[in-house]
């Protein structure tokens, strides 16, 4: 029964824990489908899901192994990786621009290397958290791991659905993963005994702050861009029919 009542506790600790580390996933996917059609978005997210689950999977049998590379400056190549991830998420994309012209079966394939390799930088951080709230118990490691599937999955299309309707939850996601990939960096052994614990915890705001900031900009700039066309159009309408 105290058995019982032990796993019970972990499994609802490990729930909750999903809840919160999803996050990160289900904006990285979200970013990375919302210019996809609706079809194709359900197909870059569930193969995305399934290669994090799958990543995480790998990481949670070898942690040990991964841990005793006391050298290897993980989280610091995961940040700098997940640093260009979110710029080529957020940095504007004209109509006229090479990107627009890539077929959308290719866009997919695009979407969900992002979808992986970002989910690779950040799988790490999350199997230690859950093999943390786990306590060792294999049981229920895997279903911590297998439960991030319907939460990342469903929470992504939602939140995908979110940014094309508010284009300022593109900017919030951002935000979000720019907060991440500068933790990741800041907590990194190398750089953990160099720079100061207090800025370290600052500079990830920072950064955060600054990309929602670079967001309004480059919205207001679009809108006030967009509110002018329609005038011209209407002057140039104006002139022709007085020529006529």
């Amino acid at each position: 029964m105290d058995n019982l009542i032990v796993i019970f506790l972990g499994a609802l600790q490990i729930t909750l824990l999903d809840v919160v580390l999803s996050g990160d996933n289900i904006g990285v996917i979200a970013l990375a489908t919302k210019d996809l059609p609706k079809s194709l978005a359900k197909k870059a997210s569930f193969i995305g899901v399934i290669a994090a689950v799958t990543l995480r999977i790998i990481f949670a049998c070898l942690i040990t192994y991964i841990l005793m590379i006391q050298w290897l400056p993980i989280k610091l190549v995961g940040g700098i990786i997940l640093v260009k991830i979110t710029w080529d998420f957020i940095k504007p994309q004209g109509e006229n621009s090479e990107t627009a012209k890539i077929h959308n079966s290719q866009k997919m394939i695009t979407a969900i290397q992002s979808i992986i390799l970002a989910d690779f930088t950040m799988s790490l951080d999350n199997v230690l958290a859950i093999a943390a709230a786990a306590k060792g118990h294999i049981g229920l490691i895997v279903f911590g791991l297998i439960l991030n599937i319907p939460i990342i999955f469903w929470g992504s299309q939602y939140v995908a659905k979110l940014m094309q309707k508010y284009k300022i939850v593109v900017y919030i996601g951002g935000a979000i993963l720019a907060h991440t990939s500068f933790s990741m960096i800041f907590e990194d052994r190398l750089l953990k005994h160099v720079v100061p614990h207090s800025l370290g915890i600052f500079l990830p705001y920072a950064f955060a702050a600054l990309t929602l900031l670079y967001g309004f900009i480059v919205l207001s700039f679009s809108n006030s861009t967009s509110n002018k066309i329609p005038k011209k159009n209407q002057d140039e309408s104006a002139i022709t029919k007085t020529k006529k």
